[in-house]
């Protein structure tokens, strides 16, 4: 089945549903996450560089729209 089929009727569970579905799908991303970004230190870090990194203007933020179109983008 193909990634729009399953969103389009996942979109249409209740509420309830959509959210335990998520849920469940996260925890199978999580487990794929590197070993290192199990610590909240590590995680903290990491936030706060690329925080920084926005400041200095090293970086630039996505607008709303930016990232729903790449997340559209993955699904479509």
């Amino acid at each position: 089945m193909a990634t729009q089929e399953l969103f389009a009727q996942a979109a249409r569970l209740p509420s309830e549903e959509r959210r335990f579905l998520a849920e469940i799908i996260w925890e199978t991303v999580d487990a794929d996450l590197p070993a290192q970004w199990e610590n909240d230190a590590t995680i903290a870090a990491e936030v706060e560089r690329r925080f920084e990194a926005f400041k200095a203007g090293r970086e630039r933020g996505l607008s709303h729209d930016d990232v729903f179109a790449a997340a559209k983008a993955l699904v479509a």
